[in-house]
């Protein structure tokens, strides 16, 4: 009599497998941890323009006639998705004043490729409580990056001493040299900071 063998034979079919702890969403049940985790694999990676050659980023700069401006379209990968986010011009921070004497950061971004926005400010920090704008700039935090966002570049954006910045109606922060307008320093990301 032939020996009856219990172990799995080949053609058995799978026994049904819980493919959830794989998926980033349920391996990373906090939030903060799969934003961090997100900040760092959604990405810029290069030009749109179809060439090899260094790396190219927004080139974030001030808007021709208000808020600001990506200068470069760009390739990004956004959980694990390869997209474009266009060059565009006069991107409006969102609706909201920041007080004079201050200095703040935001975040400017995309979502599933197309087009870019700002967020922010991650927070507001008073000139007046630090030696120098440089120090106060310092103290500047970012705004989180939103589930599904890839990170662009950031800008510092500092009220001037007497004036408050206005931004509604989309018509965000106005170009100007001095004055009323506040100065503005731009960052080119590839990811998110690990620390700002």
């Amino acid at each position: 009599m032939a020996e009856k063998y219990e172990g799995k034979k080949f053609d058995d079919p799978d026994k049904k497998v819980d493919a959830s702890v794989v998926d980033v969403y349920d391996s990373f049940p906090k939030e903060n941890a799969r934003r961090a985790f997100q900040g760092i694999a959604n990405r810029v990676i290069g030009g749109t323009n179809g060439t090899q050659g260094p790396l190219i980023t927004v080139g974030g700069a001030l808007g021709t006639t208000a808020g600001f401006k990506i200068t470069n379209g760009v390739t990004v990968v956004i959980n694990g998705a390869v997209s474009t986010c266009i060059a565009q011009d006069n991107l409006p921070l969102p609706d909201g004043t920041q007080a004079a004497n201050t200095v703040a950061k935001y975040l400017i971004c995309t979502a599933a490729g197309t087009s870019g926005t700002v967020i922010g400010p991650g927070n507001v920090v008073d000139k007046a409580d630090y030696d120098n704008a440089t120090l106060a700039a310092a103290a500047c935090r970012l705004p989180d990056l939103p589930d599904g966002y890839c990170a662009l570049g950031y800008v510092t954006l500092q009220a001037p001493e007497e004036t408050a910045l206005a931004f509604a109606d989309g018509a965000g922060y106005v170009t100007g040299t001095g004055g009323t307008a506040g100065t503005a320093t731009y960052v080119d990301l590839i990811c998110m900071p690990y620390n700002l």
